[in-house]
């Protein structure tokens, strides 16, 4: 049963805007300023600066990573000519997960419970990649719910697309279970494996501008 006024596709994609908009813009609350008094020596200075870069670093790469599932729900939407409740309801489960991440990312900016963020954010981005996934799989299963001009060949194109940051997520865990450092520099994997093999899509793969 496909989804009527007045929660149209337009409607799902001004929600799923304002949620990254708001999710993306509450993640700069990540880089604190150190308060009046805090920084008085040259190791407190010390201090501050490596978790400041830190955080930076976290906030960056958690950005290029909602910004990328953002883009990869347009690219859904753009396939779709309409919804039914069961993807609405995959949907919003990813943006409720897509809130989340402010919070899991705060923890992994150094410190003491650096290691604890590292788990709670790769789990998050772990979940937010599965759900993307299965939203995916939902809408290809139901032929009625796409662009005649989709071609299965684009289908499954962009199928194997959004199982990158899937591996990348499960990457992510294997190095943090195993006590391998460098997880941050994960962020830029998916976009290195995009660019190298995405970057061609086959034709039909997506429906024809509107004038």
């Amino acid at each position: 049963m496909t989804v009527n006024e007045p929660i149209s596709k337009v409607n799902l994609e001004r929600i799923t805007n304002a949620i990254y908009a708001f999710t993306l813009t509450l993640m700069i609350r990540n880089l604190q300023t150190p308060g009046p008094g805090a920084i008085d020596t040259a190791v407190s200075l010390t201090h501050y600066l490596t978790l400041a870069v830190y955080a930076v670093i976290d906030f960056i790469g958690a950005f290029l990573i909602l910004g990328m599932f953002w883009l990869f729900y347009f690219q859904v939407f753009h396939r779709m000519k309409t919804f039914d409740f069961k993807f609405l309801y995959i949907h919003l489960v990813s943006l409720m997960v897509v809130v989340f991440v402010p919070f899991t990312s705060i923890f992994s900016t150094g410190g003491e419970m650096a290691a604890v963020g590292d788990v709670l954010f790769q789990l998050n981005y772990f979940i937010l990649a599965m759900v993307l996934v299965c939203g995916w799989h939902y809408a290809r299963s139901h032929p009625e719910l796409l662009v005649p001009e989709l071609t299965g060949e684009g289908s499954a194109f962009l199928a194997k697309k959004f199982l990158v940051p899937l591996g990348v997520a499960c990457i992510g865990l294997g190095f943090i279970v195993s006590g391998i450092g460098y997880v941050d520099l994960l962020y830029i994997a998916p976009f290195i494996i995009l660019g190298l093999f995405f970057r061609s899509p086959p034709v039909g793969n997506a429906a024809p501008e509107k004038t």
